[in-house]
């Protein structure tokens, strides 16, 4: 089936293209339908030097797989400024232009649409009016050396002209520079398609907001990685009120693509590979189909990382590539998995009656789609059975005879196992040390929760979870925890030889100080809100200490439950200081402890108790009673807590913290010494 695919796409393809009213100069209102379906090659050519970030050289092979992909446009980002004089006449370096003309060779070679632009050019949209004579004279070469190429290559005259969004072009600089350099570009090639757009990010106001250039031969892009927190940092859902309002757009886009007779085309968009995966292949699958319906060519942002579509050293593809290939507002839709047991019953909605049948595809892994059942064109579910425990793949495809076949976005299913085992085959011994990627044997929901089923760190061949396992650089090596985000877990089966009380040291290492966990107990939460520091660095490994935690004897599951983002651990270690016969003591008193050390530099660790849920308040304040840092301010259970303060740039003297809660305030004084 996917051969016979590719080839009705190649033979549909190369017969549309040679088929359209005066090929070799090409009418934007005619070609805009045959360029559809396009992708970038990001983080390539905008580095300082070629392969200067997270990818390597672009290489031509890549355009062998764009091509038998299905695609049918290739965006190549290009930079410029580093390859380029700072004094007149600007030359561009001979051997730069070389060789972005051999990559796009390499693209119309194989009958692709192909769009180059200024990417990246920060030094022009942070002082427009300086540097205006370099930025054409960059234009007016590039011009020049690409006059005579197929018209298939675009040009696209500015990539989101800002810096950081609050330094750019304004909108009367953007109608300005879209004039100036629609004229430059026109000396040598008057019927080149040429790519506008509207200032600072490019969005699709900005757009509207621009003025339309007065020229026959053009088009217009705008960006969305609509809604911010998911398209771009790759956190939450989609909500309903999301959907819409990325519906909207697109309808806004086509409808004033036609009122202005302007091809207009979103020539970036996505969403990280971190963010929930069956959100991430709907947000793909939305946008395809909103951008056919309101004829808006796509280009789907790759940069080979957080955005990765194309796996080019494999030269494997992601899930979502046949979304953008195959998916179309008549695919299958609203795909439920329930599973049960070891089975997985699999619903959806068909959108068309012209199908002569319906296949299911599964994967497990990284592995390949493969078929497991052909039904007949009305089928609406399917049950999947006798399965093992783990991640399950599935996808729908309503099947044609005689033309494109298509696909709805995949959906992964998690069967959970039914028994959980001890790491290393019996518990961890309290007190002692748990190595933290060390979790019970059991899967995601029983022996853990990550956010995500990837494992996004570098040592994925440990053990097969979606936890987010690192190699260590701390003192003996091993293996870390990494990517950690608010909401996830880790579950430890553990053997206590006595009740006690008992310090905890946690080797942390963190960028930042944003991170907190919870250490529990069946429902009991023994340590709360314990924070993590900044160490300075991803792989700067400190440790920080709480005491008194109260530990019953016996085997239990300890969960270290995540209350915070962003921190990597490598290992917690259990000390008893006391004994305690029988049960642990009831917490009757709200109750503030001395910090431990005292004198500390550079942190301490301050103990509290709560005898009610209630507001609690914890602050630093200096001898002239300013404050100096906010602990805690949230609402807390009945429990035991430990907070970890570290200086970061205080004077050596005495200070002051205090608790507040429920109408009531404990002081007490600490000593800091550098």
């Amino acid at each position: 089936m996917e051969y016979r695919q590719k080839f009705l796409l190649t033979i549909i393809f190369n017969f549309v293209i040679f088929s359209i009213p005066g090929f070799g100069q090409l009418i934007p209102q005619e070609v805009i339908s045959h360029m559809m379906k396009g992708i970038n090659i990001g983080n390539t050519l905008e580095p300082p030097l070629e392969g200067g970030w997270n990818n390597g050289p672009l290489q031509e092979y890549y355009f062998d797989d764009y091509e038998e992909a299905g695609f049918q446009c290739v965006r190549i980002p290009v930079r410029w400024d580093q390859h380029t004089s700072n004094t007149p006449p600007y030359t561009i370096d001979e051997s730069w232009l070389d060789r972005v003309e051999e990559v796009v060779d390499w693209g119309l070679e194989r009958d692709l649409f192909i769009i180059i632009n200024a990417h990246h050019e920060d030094w022009f949209y942070a002082d427009y009016s300086s540097h205006v004579a370099r930025f054409d004279s960059i234009w007016s070469q590039v011009s020049n050396r690409f006059q005579d190429k197929s018209d298939s290559l675009f040009f696209e005259i500015v990539n989101e002209p800002t810096v950081n969004g609050d330094v750019g072009l304004t909108v009367d600089e953007i109608n300005e520079l879209n004039s100036r350099i629609i004229a430059t570009m026109r000396r040598t090639n008057p019927t080149r398609i040429i790519i506008y757009s509207g200032n600072s990010w490019s969005n699709l106001s900005q757009l509207q907001a621009a003025a339309i250039p007065e020229d026959d031969y053009i088009m217009a892009y705008y960006h969305s990685y609509d809604p911010y927190e998911f398209g771009i940092n790759g956190e939450g859902s989609l909500s309903s009120s999301d959907i819409q309002y990325i519906k909207d757009k697109f309808k806004s886009a086509g409808d004033w693509s036609k009122e202005n007779n302007i091809p207009i085309m979103i020539s970036e968009f996505g969403a990280p590979v971190q963010c929930n995966y069956n959100d991430r292949m709907y947000f793909y699958a939305l946008y395809v189909e909103e951008a056919n319906k309101n004829d808006v060519a796509f280009l789907a942002w790759d940069d080979g990382g957080y955005f990765r579509i194309y796996k080019r050293a494999s030269r494997e593809w992601e899930d979502h590539k046949d979304i953008l290939i195959y998916g179309d507002p008549k695919s299958p839709t609203n795909l439920i998995c329930t599973p049960k047991d070891s089975t997985v019953t699999i619903t959806w909605l068909n959108r068309t009656t012209e199908n002569d049948s319906i296949i299911i595809e599964r994967k497990t892994g990284d592995g390949e789609f493969e078929e497991i059942g052909k039904l007949s064109s009305d089928s609406y579910y399917y049950t999947d059975s006798t399965l093992a425990p783990g991640y399950y793949f599935y996808r729908v495809i309503a099947e044609f005879q005689d033309t494109t076949d298509l696909y709805s976005y995949p959906l992964n299913c998690y069967v959970k196992p039914s028994a959980r085992f001890s790491f290393n085959e019996q518990p961890f011994a309290i007190p002692g040390k748990i190595e933290i990627e060390e979790f019970d044997i059991g899967g995601e929901g029983l022996t853990y929760h990550d956010l995500d089923e990837i494992n996004q760190g570098n040592a994925q061949s440990f053990r097969i979870s979606g936890v987010d396992i690192e190699n260590c650089s701390d003192v003996g090596g091993g293996y870390n925890i990494g990517y950690i985000k608010s909401g996830e877990w880790l579950e430890y089966t553990i053997q206590v030889e006595e009740a006690g009380l008992y310090d905890i040291e946690a080797r942390v290492a963190s960028a930042e100080a944003t991170g907190k966990f919870n250490l529990k107990i069946g429902s009991r939460v023994i340590l709360r809100n314990f924070a993590i520091i900044n160490t300075g660095g991803w792989q700067n490994w400190e440790s920080i200490t709480a005491t008194t935690l109260s530990i019953e004897a016996g085997e239990h599951i300890l969960r270290v439950e995540m209350k915070g983002n962003d921190f990597n651990l490598n290992w917690i270690n259990f000390e008893k200081t006391t004994a305690i016969d029988g049960n642990l003591p009831e917490i009757k008193e709200f109750k503030l402890n001395q910090n431990y050390p005292n004198p500390f530099n550079p942190s301490t660790t301050i103990n509290y108790s709560i005898a009610q849920n209630n507001l609690v308040e914890l602050n630093i304040y200096n001898l002239n009673g300013e404050l100096i840092k906010n602990l805690v301010n949230e609402k807390q259970d009945i429990g035991e807590y430990s907070v970890n303060f570290k200086v970061l740039d205080l004077s050596s003297g005495i200070y002051f913290y205090t608790l507040k809660s429920g109408g009531k305030t404990f002081t007490k004084k600490m000593m800091f010494l550098k």
